[in-house]
């Protein structure tokens, strides 16, 4: 098999050679990251939902409260996320 003269032949070379341990590393920090945007889009949206639930709302208003909450959590947790994306990749 011949190849054209001014492409060099990468079959079976690596362009960049890839750690299995900082690849666990950025794993667990994405998973770190997503965990604490999950937990406080959860946290605001449980807060709200039990908050309407307390006080008798009809399920629309709920709903409604939940969709607040998740976008409440959202907006709060996401340069957390951020920051323990940093913390985890630093540590």
């Amino acid at each position: 098999m011949t190849h054209h003269a001014r492409v060099a032949a990468t079959y079976g070379v690596t362009v960049a050679p890839i750690d299995s341990d900082s690849v666990r590393v950025l794993l667990e920090a994405i998973i770190a990251a997503f965990s604490v945007l999950g937990g406080g889009i959860a946290g605001f949206s449980g807060f709200e939902a039990a908050e309407a639930l307390e006080e008798g709302q009809r399920p629309e208003v709920v709903a409604h409260r939940i969709n607040q909450g998740i976008g409440l959590g959202y907006e709060a947790f996401s340069p957390l996320s951020i920051l323990a994306l940093i913390i985890m990749l630093w540590i």
